[in-house]
Order: structure tokens, then sequence, then C-alpha cells
């Protein structure tokens, strides 16, 4: 298995406060900021143990075009039985990196992906993308257990080889989803997938997979999807997968919006 380590990379960095969020326009050889919480806050320990004891569930939920004044108000009434002691704050920080996400890519609406869920191997190593012409900076934040993977862009032999490594294992993952009743066809599938998760073979020999830091958000570049699939410089997206194991967690991904969201304000 490659080895988790949690140093960072060149094209990564480690920022001090929100405000090295900007460094993404500016500097085009980084794919992604990661911005700590400061000191751990206590609401965050309570919040991890609902989200685990199923005291808090908020299914798969994607909100197409939404403002951060639009987020408060459905964020308000997805949390309405959860304690005050957690939901105020947690609204209050979601809403925040919904806001960063807006003054640094100059959009009023952002798409909003928001769950709790056990880590599975559905979201493998992948970037992320946005509509034609769309600006190219979102963010993600794992609120408990586990946190997000990612590998530097200097271990990546090329997007060509990633993109040969993802068709392959987004058929994998297919054919094993299709055949999930035990069938030899999918255990078969199941065994490759997991054996590329454990070695993928778009990294340089003796390359590492990194870890995000607990409590961090991280501030990445998106791709438009016109380019997907295509040979663009490495540094151009963040590689990157969720954890293939662990308890529930709370998960949090904005992208741009280009559209303009619907009057209510809800997405």
């Amino acid at each position: 298995m490659v080895p988790i380590p949690r140093n960072t990379a060149a094209d990564v960095l480690h920022g001090s406060s929100a405000d090295d969020i900007s460094r993404l326009s500016d500097d085009p050889a980084l794919s992604a900021v990661i911005v700590p919480s400061g000191r751990r806050a206590p609401w965050l320990g309570e919040l991890a143990e609902l989200v685990v004891c199923g005291g808090l569930t908020i299914p798969r939920t994607t909100l197409a075009s939404v403002t951060p004044d639009g987020f408060t108000d459905w964020a308000r009434t997805a949390l309405a039985d959860a304690p005050a002691s957690v939901a105020r704050p947690l609204v209050d920080d979601m809403t925040g990196i919904l806001a960063r996400v807006v003054e640094t890519t100059r959009t009023g609406h952002v798409m909003v992906r928001v769950f709790t869920e056990a880590p599975t191997r559905r979201c493998g190593f992948h970037v992320d993308t946005v509509p034609p012409q769309s600006p190219t900076v979102g963010a993600v934040r794992v609120y408990n257990g586990p946190t997000t993977e990612y590998v530097a862009c200097e271990d990546v032999l090329g997007m060509s080889e990633f993109y040969a490594y993802l068709a392959r294992r987004e058929r994998l993952s297919r054919q094993a989803e299709r055949h999930g009743d035990g069938s030899a066809a999918g255990e078969a599938a199941l065994a490759e997938l997991c054996a590329m998760d454990e070695s993928p073979s778009f990294l340089r020999p003796g390359a590492t997979v990194r870890q995000v830091p607990r409590d961090a958000t991280v501030f990445f570049r998106h791709l438009d999807v016109r380019r997907h699939w295509s040979p663009h410089p490495v540094t151009d997206v963040w590689i990157h997968r969720s954890p293939m194991r662990g308890r529930p967690r709370l998960v949090l991904n904005v992208s741009p919006a280009r559209s303009v969201p619907p009057s209510s304000g809800r997405g």
C-alpha cells in the first residue's frame, strides 16, 4: 500500500489564513491551498459524535446554484433538529467557506454538495470540473473522520497516465456495482479495483499519497469540463480522493456555479 504522510508538496500551500487563498489566482504552479481552522473548537467534537452515531444526518444533497445567504437558509432548515451548540457554529462555518469561494471567484453563486455517510470505494482519485468558462476555484471540508487524500503534482507521471487510470477505474467500479451479488465477475472487478487504489499506476515510483490535516479546509483548482481527459498540465488540477473506509463523515464540497439560481435563492 502507498504510505500516507501528512507533509505537503510544492504545488500545495499550507496557508496560515484565508488570505492565502488569493495565491491560487496569482500562482499557476499552485493547485491547492490548505487553510487550518486554528484552535480546535469544542463543537467539532460534539459534531463528530452526532455524525458517527447517526444523531445528525444529511442525505447526499446538491444545491446546483445558491448564494451564501440562500445556503444559510437551507442549512438552518436541514439542521433544525441538531443541538443549537452544534448547528449554529456549523452553519456559520459552512457559510463562511461559501463566502470565501464567492469572494475569490467573484461570482454570486456556487454549487454545493453536502452529505453525511461513511467512506466507500465510490470516490477514487479524480479531479473536479466546472462548466465551460466558469471560475476554477472551489473548496472541500471534511468535518470529522478520515480526511481527503491527495497526490503531489510532481509525483504524477502525467495527465495521460492519470486519465488512463481513471477510465479503467471507472469501468471497474461500474462493473463491480453491476455484479454486486457476489458473482465471479463482480469479485474480480472489485479485486482489481482494490489493487488500483492500493498502488495507483499514474504515480512515480516511491511516491506517497498525502492526507489533508484534520479540521482544515482545502481551496483548490477545478478544471473546465471541456479540458477533461486532455493532456493538460498537472498543476491545473488537484488530484484527490475520499478515504476508502471509515466511520460516517460530514463533507462539504463547494464549486463555482455559472448559471443564475432560481428566484427562491435556495438552489
